[in-house]
């Protein structure tokens, strides 16, 4: 158990840096919209003390959906605007509306990642 415990923490993906971050907070959402670089961490923390619902959006009416009891973590591998959307309380009827906007990598990359859309909690959310 303590060897598969192991294995999956250093299958994590660095802690983002500063600036890489979303805050759910009970109205907002801090920033509303996030710019990075293809390929960086974005961790989405829960500090609205209520359960929430992400859904990451793909391909039209297709959609991801994530439970955050503290954090998540995303990595966005497409350039562009990837839109979200932030469900509170178990009931989901009160939502907020974000978006990361996806940079070009800043220096070419060696080799592409397999996961051509976004890598949340380690599952490939396919574009």
């Amino acid at each position: 158990m303590k060897t598969a415990v192991l294995l999956w923490l250093l299958l994590l993906p660095p802690v983002a840096a500063a600036g890489t971050e979303v805050v759910i907070e009970a109205s907002a959402l801090t920033p509303p919209v996030l710019t990075v670089a293809s390929d960086d961490v974005v961790v989405f923390v829960n500090r609205s003390g209520r359960i929430v619902h992400v859904d990451f959006f793909g391909r039209t009416g297709e959609h991801h959906v994530f439970q955050v009891p503290g954090s998540i973590r995303a990595i966005f591998h497409r350039a562009g605007r990837h839109p979200y959307v932030v469900h509170l309380g178990r009931d989901r009827r009160e939502e907020m509306r974000g978006a990361v906007d996806v940079e070009e990598p800043r220096e070419p990359r060696g080799e592409l990642p397999v996961c051509r859309g976004i890598t949340v909690e380690g599952n490939c959310l396919e574009p």
